[in-house]
């Protein structure tokens, strides 16, 4: 077993642990994510603190004895991403990207494509402007790179091609439901056309291209409410970033 390892990472999270220590969740590039402690890191003379805030891009040296925690030794800030948390809006955004990367990875089990896909989006967000196209294509991207991609272009009971006209979308079944098999799945709901074909664009385009598209604001409410719907009932529990933003809202 390895006792000492340096990652490039990206600050997930953290909570507070004793009277002066952190619990840090890392995504890091080839580990996967790891839990680390950092020592002594709420001290106001703490030089780590400010380093491993979340959605900080870090260098850090971790090491650990037998069958211990990683503790976070030295780290160095590669990009702070500063402007995430000048506006609530934005830091909700950061922060539910954030969750869905912690609970689709697991611990210390390398997920290289979701560890650049988040960190790609984190970039994307910190540069303002429009954030709901980007947060459409990392729920797709990472529904693709988890195994959970929702089937768009043929009914999932039947596998009849999907007709240019209005359809369902089961959460049970992964996908669409034609209109002629929607009897036979419960708890399909309606989704329109248009919802549809911006699904199927952003899923088989780029993560970059798809960002600079948009998304019609009156399918925003839809197309959010549909793949919300689908994430919570993937991991079987409420996406607290995303309950958080609708109180907020």
């Amino acid at each position: 077993m390895e006792r000492s390892i340096r990652v490039q990472a990206l600050v997930l999270s953290h909570n507070n642990f004793g009277e002066a220590d952190r619990y840090i969740k890392l995504l890091t590039s080839d580990r996967g994510k790891i839990s680390a402690i950092a020592r002594g890191v709420r001290k106001l003379s703490s030089r780590k603190a400010g380093h491993l805030e979340p959605f900080t891009w870090v260098n850090a040296q971790l090491s650990r004895g037998n069958g211990s925690a990683w503790i976070i030794g030295q780290v160095s800030t590669l990009e702070s991403f500063s402007g995430l948390v000048c506006d609530l809006d934005t830091t909700c955004s950061a922060a539910y990207v954030t969750e869905l990367a912690d609970k689709f990875t697991e611990e210390e089990v390398t997920s290289r494509e979701i560890y650049q896909l988040t960190l790609e989006t984190i970039r994307q967000l910190a540069k303002g402007g429009d954030e709901f196209p980007v947060l459409k294509a990392f729920e797709l991207k990472l529904l693709d790179l988890a195994g959970y991609r929702p089937q768009l272009r043929n009914c999932v009971r039947c596998d009849a091609e999907i007709q240019p006209c209005d359809q369902y979308f089961s959460n049970a079944g992964g996908g669409v439901v034609c209109p002629g098999c929607v009897g036979k799945e419960s708890g399909a709901r309606p989704i329109s056309m248009r919802s549809l074909k911006f699904f199927r664009y952003y899923q088989r385009n780029g993560f970059r291209a798809v960002c600079q598209v948009g998304w019609p604001q009156e399918l925003r409410a839809e197309s959010d409410s549909i793949l919300g719907d689908y994430l919570t009932y993937i991991l079987e529990r409420q996406i607290n970033s995303r309950v958080f933003r609708r109180k907020i809202g």
